[in-house]
């Protein structure tokens, strides 16, 4: 869920003679999904769901996502609260 690969499967693609990857269609664009996006809010790194937790995303909305749940968590200073650096 964080885009990085998970458990075994890296060692398993590596040495398997044939890898077939299967994808679902993105929900954002209708392209082909290359991500499963986790939608809530949990840190395990295993978490049975379905459509409630978890979406089908291609690799530009995957990433706009990810870009949108980090800028949601910048705190923003009011211009008052910056330190001057004047001396």
């Amino acid at each position: 869920f964080k885009g990085n690969p998970f458990g075994p499967m890296p060692g398993l693609m590596a040495t398997a003679e044939y890898v077939t990857k299967v994808h679902a269609v993105c929900t954002k664009t209708g392209n082909l999904a290359h991500y499963s996006h986790r939608k809530v809010k949990n840190d395990n790194v295993v978490l049975l769901g379905e459509t409630e937790e978890y979406e089908p995303l291609s690799r530009a909305a995957y990433y706009k996502e990810i870009l949108q749940e980090k800028v949601s968590k910048l705190e923003v200073k009011d211009v008052e609260e910056i330190p001057s650096k004047e001396k």
